[in-house]
């Protein structure tokens, strides 16, 4: 064998180098080590496997809730004045439209006329919306009121009642009147009962939207 350090060459069963001190070990194979010196194959890193992605479902909701919210915008923006139902509302309801138009509404004079609405049971979003334009007599002017059943008829009666709407005395108006959800009757009216002499005429054009 051979001197890892100085190369002198030594009998097999050497301990020693004879020339520099250098410790020897011979092998079974005839093939010296270098005891702390001798180089150290490294351990192998056993291969990790990725694991499946368990958050597909996670990321498949957001799409899809990210597709109903760009959709509930896009609707948003394209709606009836007023109604504001959320994106959910308007993929899993129907809209519904009731038409309020007359071309000649004729109120006589210390009369009214009015527009019976019925919101079925289930109804969301309920909204009135349009436009009206009165004339006749010297002012061309009317008096339009939203009310519920029962406050349509303490009104009818001239008592206090309460009005989702209420005009005042004017020519032109628009109609942009959000109603509670659910089954209920209302009333669009046209009051010309201030006038004692003057006959009038209205142009109604408007609808009655809701979900359901």
């Amino acid at each position: 064998m051979f001197c890892p350090k100085c190369g002198t060459e030594h009998p097999d069963d050497s301990q020693f180098c004879r020339k520099c001190g250098q410790g020897l070990a011979a092998t079974s194979s005839g093939v010296t080590s270098a005891g702390a010196g001798a180089a150290v194959a490294p351990a192998r890193i056993p291969e990790v496997k990725s694991k499946p992605l368990v958050r597909a479902p996670f990321a498949i909701a957001g799409v899809l809730l990210l597709i109903v919210l760009i959709y509930g915008y896009n609707v948003n923006h394209t709606a009836t004045p007023g109604a504001n139902p959320n994106p959910v509302e308007r993929l899993v309801k129907q809209q519904r439209i009731i038409t309020v138009k007359n071309p000649n509404l004729h109120l006589n004079a210390l009369n009214f006329g009015y527009f019976k609405l019925d919101v079925p049971t289930g109804a969301t979003s309920v909204n009135l919306h349009g436009n009206f334009t009165a004339s006749g007599g010297l002012t061309n002017d009317v008096e339009v009121f939203v009310l519920s059943a029962d406050d349509f008829v303490n009104w009818q009666n001239r008592h206090e009642a309460k009005t989702f709407y209420n005009s005042g005395k004017v020519t032109v108006g628009t109609l942009n009147v959000n109603l509670p959800a659910d089954a209920g009757t209302y009333y669009l009216v046209f009051n010309n009962r201030f006038a004692i002499l003057a006959q009038k005429n209205v142009l109604v054009d408007a609808a009655l939207t809701y979900y359901q």
